[in-house]
């Protein structure tokens, strides 16, 4: 998930000591937040020594974009740490060097409305480097857990209707929000899309995007389809209560995924953006032909029998295997 937190930061912890209302050295139109000399970062720490207790300024200000008061800083454990490079190790290589050499903090907030959030920085020459947001509730969950209810976030409940995600019981659900948080932070180094994010200025785009024109074949833009209509109320997609939702009627459930399966992404949430697109192609690339976990979205409680649905047997899954050689190549 990719949300820029909007009110100016005044960090402490792991960021410099200038003050909120200062503008950033690396432009006018950069956000202080969004400031490399705001952070104290060495590229020469160890990564693990990156994964801290988010700073209060921080954790105040996400609060205070999603409207929420029960947010909570969480101290990653030594065994969350290993948890952490452990899957970082399972990634492809160049994920493990974009995190070492661009990442400036790797936090977890509880009660954080989503599985994750990654967010660009940039220095004075116009690199890109990136921090992460997690949720700790993906370190107790299993990856079949994490995925399910976040499908279920996206549609009003109803007694009796229900949807379950099924990708295994192996893995935690940190493997999930680490590979398509990380797939957003390699979009923002390497440029593999068009543009990884549409709040960042025009001039950190990259010049041309990895995938070629793999996006735009069926983007007509960062967030709207070439062809429209492809899902039924795509417009309406919500997750984790943002947005204002959920806004969507449980008993539309059944045709929305059969028009998935049928359609050019692998999940709802895919197709909200292309940058989503590419970091959920990739996701249930490496969940299903690396890994061998099952990913199937199974419906109860609409008809006389449990419907099941397997989106990477459709047109997304030659997609995610195009998107999966890509990223393994880099």
């Amino acid at each position: 998930m990719k949300k820029i937190i909007i009110s100016i930061l005044c960090l402490t912890a792991v960021f410099g000591a200038a003050g909120c209302g200062k503008k950033s050295a690396s432009g006018p139109d950069i956000p202080y937040y969004s400031s490399l000399e705001n952070y104290k970062f060495d590229p020469a720490i160890p990564l693990a020594d990156r994964i801290v207790i988010v700073p209060p300024d921080m954790l105040k200000s996400a609060a205070e974009t999603d409207g929420r008061a029960d947010y909570k800083a969480y101290d990653p454990t030594a065994a969350d740490k290993e948890l952490f490079s452990k899957y970082l190790a399972l990634l492809p290589p160049v994920y493990g060097r974009v995190f070492r050499e661009r990442c400036v903090g790797v936090y977890f907030i509880e009660n954080f409305m989503g599985n994750g959030v990654t967010s660009w920085v940039v220095d004075g020459k116009g690199v890109i480097y990136f921090y992460m947001i997690l949720n700790p509730a993906s370190l107790k969950n299993n990856l079949s857990k994490t995925l399910t209810d976040r499908e279920r976030s996206c549609f009003i409940a109803r007694p009796g209707l229900d949807i379950k995600v099924n990708a295994g019981q192996k893995y935690k659900g940190l493997l999930y929000a680490l590979f398509h948080e990380g797939t957003h932070a390699v979009d923002y180094i390497k440029g593999v899309t068009p543009f990884a994010d549409d709040s960042m200025p025009s001039g950190y785009f990259p010049a041309s995007p990895l995938a070629g024109d793999f996006f735009r074949t069926v983007w007509a833009d960062y967030r709207v389809p070439l062809i429209p209509g492809l899902i039924d109320g795509r417009e309406n997609i919500t997750f984790y209560g943002l947005g204002g939702g959920p806004k969507l009627e449980m008993y539309g459930v059944p045709a929305m995924y059969r028009e998935l399966t049928f359609s050019p992404f692998i999940s709802l949430y895919g197709s909200k953006s292309w940058a989503e697109d590419l970091a959920e192609l990739a996701s249930f690339a490496f969940i299903t032909q690396k890994l061998g976990q099952p990913y199937s979205i199974g419906l109860t409680g609409f008809g006389p029998g449990p419907e099941v649905f397997y989106p990477m047997k459709g047109p997304a899954g030659p997609r995610s295997q195009t998107i999966m050689k890509l990223l393994e190549s880099m």
